[in-house]
């Protein structure tokens, strides 16, 4: 289990970057990643639409045989509003990738980190994952970007843990002056120099699977928000990050 908090435990400022390095490379890919984003957008809500749309007709089928399929009708259900929000989720990243424009209202931190923790599925019941992020916090923020960055910086910690029986993720939000901090720490192998030096760098990754934009759209959702994404290699051992994102009103 996690010490008592590793939050609280904040040298600053943290190491690593809190945007995108300017570079011309990196302007480049990310002017392809936007094109790419747009080609996106359009060729995959169409069979996300599809799919609603037979899920849809299916539920109502099995409605009309009568009683006896609830579970199966709660499962389409469920299987319909995640891919009406998968298509929500590629439009708005879409328009942020473009024109980094924001719609930002009131939200409570505790329930996106509680909907990010949901989005890991099965992977979270193979880490101990323990939450201090008090009912009374709330960000001015896009909340499904919001949840994506945080469920990204979830899924790292994950992978850094893969295969270890003690691993353990621990999230840690409180507020000051004026900004509200969570804190992503885990108890694995920690970031190694190269990564610290360009890891929210586009297309930069130490992962076979991974295409190097998570780590990179993170900051950049959060330098839009006014705010700021940060890494460390805390002395206690692991990986933690910090993002830190305007209080609401």
């Amino acid at each position: 289990m996690p010490p008592e908090s590793l939050a609280k435990k904040r040298p600053w400022p943290l190491a690593g970057a809190n945007c995108l390095l300017d570079t011309p490379a990196a302007r480049m890919r990310l002017a392809a990643t936007a094109s790419m984003a747009s080609t996106l957008v359009h060729e995959v809500n169409q069979p996300l639409a599809a799919a609603a749309n037979y899920l849809s007709a299916g539920a109502r089928r099995l409605r009309s045989l009568g009683e006896g399929h609830e579970e199966v009708l709660a499962m389409i259900d469920h299987a319909a509003q995640e891919t009406l929000k998968a298509g929500e989720i590629i439009r708005r990243t879409r328009n942020f990738v473009v024109n980094g424009r924001i719609s930002g209202m009131r939200e409570n931190l505790r329930n996106i980190v509680e909907r990010a923790i949901l989005m890991l599925g099965e992977r979270r019941d193979l880490v101990g994952i323990v939450t201090h992020v008090p009912l009374d916090l709330f960000i001015k923020a896009d909340r499904i970007q919001i949840e994506q960055l945080v469920t990204n910086l979830l899924a790292n910690a994950c992978d850094a843990l893969a295969g270890r029986d003690d691993g353990w993720i621990e999230l840690e939000a409180h507020a000051e002056n004026g900004e509200i901090l969570l804190a992503v720490a885990d108890n694995g192998p920690g970031l190694t120099k190269e990564a610290l030096a360009h890891l929210f760098e586009p297309l930069f990754t130490t992962s076979d699977r991974g295409a190097g934009l998570g780590l990179a759209v993170a900051a950049a959702i959060a330098d839009a928000h006014g705010g700021r994404l940060r890494a460390e290699n805390p002395e206690s051992g692991g990986a933690r990050f910090e993002v830190a994102l305007p209080e609401a009103d």
